[in-house]
């Protein structure tokens, strides 16, 4: 959860977590909408497959213990270098380095390291002066230590260098550059794109399907889509139902990704059909993307409209 997430935000969606699956049988047993259910709001859905597979491999291919051989961590859906360095030194002591952002900064301030991480030469520099500052006694403590060092005191911004126990060690502190590192990342300007959400309404009651796993809000439960056009959001409507009919337009909203900006059309549609399926707002338990939850948040605020 901790991956391209906060503390602050993770918290309250990690007690909730465990209550709902506190053993790794119970996660591995789950069904994926029950799990992507708990996940819904913290993004980056496919941390949350991953997690599923993980527990559902764990259980099956390693009678519900963890591995401790670095590959067959490393081979985990969803778990990659630093993440696995970290899982073997934190849990089993292993001598594993680790690279997470935390570690990254402060790296790049301590040996002054120009680049960007998303260039492949700074990124291989930083793992090797990860591997070289890596102990091979207490590597537990050491993983722990250098990245609470990054999270409390090298921070992005304002460094508390006055605490910090390691500036007589730190090319950045020594020059009087902190500031200038780590590069920061090119600046890239965001696309946007708009697509219409079809709400489908029979009898106060949405349509709504689950997505494919692959691509944004893998595996979610969502509206039905189309580009947002007038001929494109009547074809769609004819041909889940000839007989619907728009009800409303709610206002647009935008939805920011990592890579892109997607402004949402919402457009509520009367119909009639029941060769679908339709769900009470009230009563649904589903993972639904924020966007979604937000549409529905407005149908349960007086939106949605009466039946015929």
């Amino acid at each position: 959860m901790l991956q391209q997430t906060q503390v602050a935000t993770v918290v309250e969606y990690f007690n909730r977590f465990i209550h709902h699956f506190p053993t790794l049988a119970d996660l591995a047993n789950a069904s994926e909408d029950e799990v992507l259910a708990q996940w819904a709001g913290l993004g980056y859905y496919a941390r949350a497959r991953n997690l599923h597979k993980t527990a559902q491999i764990i259980v099956k291919q390693y009678q519900g213990i963890f591995p401790k051989d670095f590959d067959q961590v490393l081979a985990l859906p969803g778990i990659g270098r630093s993440t696995a360095g970290a899982i073997l030194s934190l849990s089993f002591n292993q001598k594993h380095a680790i690279l997470d952002g935390n570690v990254k900064r402060v790296l790049a301030r301590i040996h002054q390291v120009t680049g960007h991480y998303s260039q492949s030469a700074t990124l291989n520099k930083l793992w090797q002066l990860a591997e070289q500052h890596t102990p091979k006694v207490r590597t537990n403590h050491y993983t722990q230590a250098i990245m609470d060092l990054g999270a409390t005191l090298c921070t992005r911004t304002k460094p508390n260098c006055e605490h910090c126990p390691i500036t007589d060690q730190c090319l950045s502190f020594k020059a009087g550059t902190q500031s200038q590192y780590p590069y920061p990342k090119p600046k890239k300007q965001k696309p946007s794109r708009t697509i219409a959400m079809l709400v489908f309404v029979n009898n106060k009651q949405i349509h709504l399907h689950k997505r494919p796993s692959s691509g944004i809000w893998g595996g979610l439960w969502s509206f039905v889509e189309c580009e947002n056009t007038p001929e494109a959001i009547q074809q769609t409507l004819l041909a889940f139902d000839p007989n619907a009919t728009i009800s409303k337009h709610l206002d647009c909203f935008k939805h920011t990704f990592t890579h892109y900006h997607l402004h949402i059309h919402p457009v509520v549609i009367q119909c009639a059909t029941t060769n679908h399926e339709f769900y009470s707002p009230q009563q649904l338990a589903l993972g639904v993307p924020k966007p979604v939850a937000k549409i529905i948040g407005r149908l349960e605020n007086g939106d949605i409209p009466s039946s015929r």
